[in-house]
């Protein structure tokens, strides 16, 4: 094959993969469609194309996620977390699809008050409207609760687990990881360490098969507004349709704990995509 022919393949899936990135999921695969085309012998162009194909599928029928800062590291308060308001505020309850449920660390008062305020705004604009806080940070969590709500992530990650939900698990393993990392002392790293090896293996299940090859779904320079830092703008860099998830772990320079969360962290907040085997 003449080099010209496999060059402007190559040159065709790096642009593919630049427009994935900016949503222009349609542009792209023309794009790894074409390079396809012109080079036979070209697996990733084919997998690409392949991939992006029934990622336009599932947009006309509405059943691509598109990311938002929700489920990121720095904003990953799920609806399971109910039942950790659940001890404090048992007699709340609310409706399903009709107001969110109550947030980690509020008190009975303020849960009610906060469903109240989402009921009304409901019924006048006919959407949902989530006033109730959404990352750890604006969270009213008590130095008093810190044990018994790291206590009940872990739970919920080992329940999740073994319930086949990787996403939820990692969600939980995360929270309980973010909990850990900002207790006052004398902390609860008695709670954490033993559950490092079940955290990991949620870590893992949301990723699913290791040999996966991630894509950029954003732009690295946006990374920041999902609460992402250097270390996943590093890693994301690395992807290009070739390098799988296990290949990026072991270039990664940082411990595989660190960076199997890392990586979950990034599924979870859709900022990557991953190429089926």
């Amino acid at each position: 094959m003449p080099k010209s022919v496999s060059e402007e393949a190559r040159l065709l899936v790096s642009r593919g993969l630049e427009r994935f990135e900016r949503g222009e999921v349609a542009d792209a695969v023309s794009d790894w469609e074409m390079a396809a085309r012109i080079d036979a012998g070209n697996a990733q162009a084919r997998r690409l194309a392949l991939f992006g194909q029934t990622k336009l599928l599932e947009t006309e029928r509405g059943l691509h996620a598109s990311h938002s800062r929700h489920d990121t590291l720095e904003s990953p308060i799920p609806q399971f977390l109910a039942a950790l308001t659940g001890r404090r505020s048992g007699e709340v309850k609310a409706p399903m699809g009709e107001a969110p449920t109550p947030r980690m660390g509020l008190s009975g008062d303020t849960t009610r008050k906060v469903l109240t305020e989402t009921s009304s705004e409901l019924s006048a604009e006919g959407i949902v409207r989530d006033t109730s806080p959404d990352t750890l940070e604006d969270l009213q969590v008590h130095v008093s609760d810190i044990r018994a709500s790291t206590n009940e992530l872990i739970g919920e990650c080992r329940n999740s687990l073994n319930a086949g939900k990787g996403e939820s698990a990692a969600l939980a393993a995360e929270l309980a990881l973010q909990l850990a990392e900002r207790a006052p002392l004398p902390g609860v790293d008695d709670l954490i360490e033993p559950s490092r090896a079940l955290f990991e293996r949620a870590f893992r299940a949301c990723l699913g098969n290791l040999q996966s090859c991630p894509i950029r779904s954003i732009a690295p320079e946006h990374l920041s507004d999902h609460g992402f830092d250097h270390r996943a703008a590093f890693l994301m860099s690395r992807m290009d349709g070739v390098a799988s998830l296990a290949d990026l772990i072991d270039s990664s320079g940082m411990p595989g704990f660190e960076a199997v969360r890392l990586l979950a962290g990034l599924r979870r907040a859709r900022v990557i995509d991953l190429l089926p085997v």
